[in-house]
């Protein structure tokens, strides 16, 4: 896939890319993956045809760009860095699931590319080789802060977010878990993976986070 730095794109350049990738998630929110297709995607973003595949070869490309393009606003959003530690994570579970709960067809159509991709994808890169080097960051904040075991490997804990995350999102996506369930299924799935490792210095935030969930007390930022 081509890569263009941002700060090499001209005003007009940056407003059509922008334009492209978020008309791309709001037909993918709207249609789903089966129901957008390159043609009418340049027509609703208000380029040629010719125009969309000289810039993204084909749609996956241009799906993929378009979840880049929303990974770096969300963190941006988050207002936070893995350097957070505990902090970090409990707010990018919530901007995942606040995400996936405001668009589930194109939550849906990203987790179908995952799940049908081969381990050198760009897309694996994205969402599990990235994703598992910026948890695994937060983690070692964690450690380093006494917030877990010592003896914790944190590559090994961050696999266990990233699978018990995966694997919420895929019972939602066969419908054993309703849209409704997920966020508080996801969190207390991640908040469980953290017990397992936590110091009585961050035990005690990791099970107030559980008994809100239990409870159904969470507020409406924690959501």
């Amino acid at each position: 896939m081509r890569r263009v730095r941002l700060s090499a794109l001209t005003p007009l350049q940056r407003a059509r890319r922008e334009r492209i990738l978020g008309t791309t998630r709001e037909q993918l929110s709207e249609l789903g993956y089966d129901g957008v297709n390159m043609r009418d995607l340049a027509a609703a973003a208000e380029v040629s045809p010719t125009t969309l595949y000289n810039l993204y070869e084909n749609k996956d490309v241009l799906v993929l760009s378009a979840l880049e393009d929303q990974l770096a606003r969300m963190g941006r959003a988050a207002g936070l860095q893995p350097s957070a530690g505990l902090e970090y994570l409990l707010t990018i579970s919530r901007a995942i699931t606040r995400q996936i709960v405001e668009t589930p067809p194109w939550a849906d159509a990203i987790a179908r590319l995952l799940f049908q991709a081969q381990p050198e994808d760009p897309i694996t890169r994205t969402l599990l080789t990235d994703t598992l080097k910026d948890r695994q960051a937060a983690l070692t904040v964690m450690q380093q802060a006494g917030e877990i075991d010592a003896d914790a490997d944190p590559a090994s804990l961050s696999r266990s977010l990233m699978g018990a995350a995966w694997s919420t999102i895929m019972l939602w996506t066969k419908n054993v878990i309703t849209l409704e369930a997920l966020p508080a299924e996801y969190l207390r799935n991640q908040l469980y993976v953290l017990l397992a490792a936590a110091t009585p210095k961050s035990r005690r935030r990791v099970t107030r986070e559980l008994d809100q969930l239990d409870t159904g007390t969470l507020n409406e930022n924690s959501r």
